[in-house]
């Protein structure tokens, strides 16, 4: 088993999924539920307390987030919560940098590399994406970065949530519309970040934070918060709705000509699509009916 992201996202769930649990607290008899997309059934697939799997059509789950964001009792039936997760893999480097100025005083160090080259159809890289939901739509978006270096680790039954470090996109000093290569580095062991090429401090918080901040906004705004999902998944859906329905003209263009079409490639299109389907991917959205709701 190699490390890589998606090794790293199922090796951390269900701790996590615990966690909020445990921090959301919803009694004995209230519910909680997870949900994920998955691109294969072009659905999410929601995970209760006892771990059942069923999936929900995400025009169902779309309503549901419409009609929290749009209840004006102060009581809601069901409060929705929810990140942006993205797995990244640390390497530790063992060498220093040719580059005096490199921020990093630990030999070894940790190094992540961004994914800020931009899509050569769409003109949008991973970071940006990222950047933008979280600036533009207020967003929880973070970089999962775990401490973990040997794949030995990956075969432990209960994950290390100490070893989980989650770096707050909102301490990035920008989009990187520039698309050149960028990095986080990371002290060790303290795993303290810094943005780069150009060095400025990051914020790093634990999953306990990140639990504690999604409790404080369903406590503080469910309603502004349940608002804050359905326009980050309505922007997403909109996205991939624009792609497919110009895949489906293209498609008719090339039945009744042979001439060029006008609009997007093909290429283009999937990657239209492709990009909202990951952020879809990134996202987690969390469930709760209180004890008084069951």
């Amino acid at each position: 088993m190699s490390i890589n992201e998606t090794v790293l996202e199922m090796h951390f769930h269900h701790a996590l999924m615990d966690l909020f649990r445990s921090t959301l607290g919803v009694g004995p008899t209230g519910k909680i539920s997870f949900y994920k997309y998955s691109p294969q059934k072009e659905c999410f697939v929601g995970f209760d307390q006892a771990w059942v799997m069923t999936d929900v059509s995400d025009e169902e789950l779309f309503g549901d987030l419409k009609q929290a964001a749009q209840n004006a009792s102060y009581k809601l039936k069901s409060q929705y919560v929810g990140y942006f997760l993205q797995y990244k893999v640390v390497r530790r480097m063992v060498r220093k940098p040719k580059n005096k100025s490199h921020p990093v005083t630990s030999t070894p160090y940790g190094r992540v590399a961004i994914s800020s080259q931009a899509n050569d159809n769409t003109g949008f890289s991973q970071h940006e994406l990222l950047f933008n939901l979280c600036k533009n739509k207020g967003a929880l978006t973070y970089y999962a970065c775990p401490s973990i270096f040997d794949k030995a680790e990956l075969y432990k039954v209960d994950a290390d949530l100490g070893k989980l470090h989650l770096v707050d996109v909102a301490s990035c000093p920008g989009d990187f519309k520039d698309h050149q290569k960028h990095h986080i580095f990371f002290d060790l062991p303290s795993m303290d970040p810094t943005w780069c090429s150009k060095p400025v401090s990051g914020v790093a918080i634990s999953a306990e934070q990140m639990a504690s901040e999604l409790a404080n906004r369903l406590r503080e705004s469910p309603r502004e918060e349940a608002t804050r999902l359905f326009e980050c998944v309505a922007q997403i859906r909109a996205e991939r709705r624009e792609a497919e329905g110009e895949g489906k003209s293209e498609g008719k263009s090339e039945g009744k000509s042979e001439g060029k079409s006008e609009g997007k490639s093909k290429s283009e299109i999937f990657d239209l699509a492709n990009d909202s389907n990951w952020a879809l991917q990134a996202l987690t959205i969390i469930r709760v009916e209180s004890k008084s709701d069951a």
